[in-house]
């Protein structure tokens, strides 16, 4: 459900805050008081949403919980009061903690990525492993898609997940659902990203392009390319090889 809907009167916006970095935010424990704290907050939520809204509360800093609503992920002080979206800057540290957090889930979502089910273009030596989300009618994913080969040497494996801009039935769908199909699939995608017609008559196998907009929609990514790197980080548009590596090579 989109937040928006259901907490219109709240003023989500940009907060500057000060907190611990995250490296000391993820090691404290839960203690029974600490528990109390959190089910007095969920309560002051919950009074607010209604009880039809599911969400989840987990531990995050001495200040603030890491809220789960859906695919959406914000920032909750601890006594339940205030209700952070968007970008909480932490200006002592220069941390976003809305990004921090989108990256701890997008940790703990990384678990459920079926990479037997994608199309992958591995490299000859692999050094890094990443997960791009991609689009055939995309023109900044075919623009991606030419710096494979310069990925793949410089030791980068790139697994795509394929996120069409239309449901099932529509042409794009059906156009990605043959390239799955095809006899082989990466020859078939890089015909696509050329703008190679794909026949479409390939496209009644059983492929998981379903599978692949779901995990999609599991991670909130919606704009292509997105680039999620090992460590969870997500990196929305088109970068260059060198770029990239170097990004990489910083983890």
């Amino acid at each position: 459900m989109n937040l928006s809907c259901k907490f219109s009167t709240l003023l989500l916006g940009t907060a500057l805050l000060s907190a611990p970095p995250l490296a000391a935010q993820s090691q404290s424990p839960v203690s029974a008081a600490s528990v109390t704290q959190m089910e007095k907050a969920k309560n002051k939520l919950r009074a607010l949403t209604g009880a039809d809204i599911d969400f989840k509360l987990h531990p995050y800093s001495d200040d603030f919980y890491r809220l789960t609503l859906g695919n959406e992920h914000l920032l909750l002080s601890k006594d339940g009061n205030y209700l952070f979206s968007g970008r909480v800057i932490d200006v002592r540290n220069r941390v976003d903690h809305i990004a921090k957090i989108q990256q701890i889930a997008n940790q703990q979502n990384m678990a459920n990525i079926p990479y037997e089910q994608l199309l992958t273009y591995p490299a000859n030596n692999e050094q890094y492993s990443i997960t791009v989300f991609t689009d055939i009618d995309c023109p900044y994913c075919r623009k991606f898609h030419k710096e494979l080969p310069a990925l793949n040497q410089l030791g980068v494996t790139v697994h795509y997940v394929m996120i069409p801009r239309g449901r099932a039935g529509s042409p794009a769908y059906e156009k990605t659902a043959a390239t799955l199909c095809a006899k082989r699939p990466n020859e078939a995608m890089d015909a696509a990203m050329r703008s190679t017609p794909t026949p479409t008559q390939n496209a009644a196998c059983k492929h998981s392009l379903d599978t692949q907009v779901a995990l999609a929609r599991q991670f909130g990514f919606q704009s292509t390319p997105t680039i999620l790197l090992p460590n969870g980080e997500a990196l929305p548009g088109y970068v260059p090889a060198k770029e990239l590596v170097a990004r990489l090579e910083k983890l």
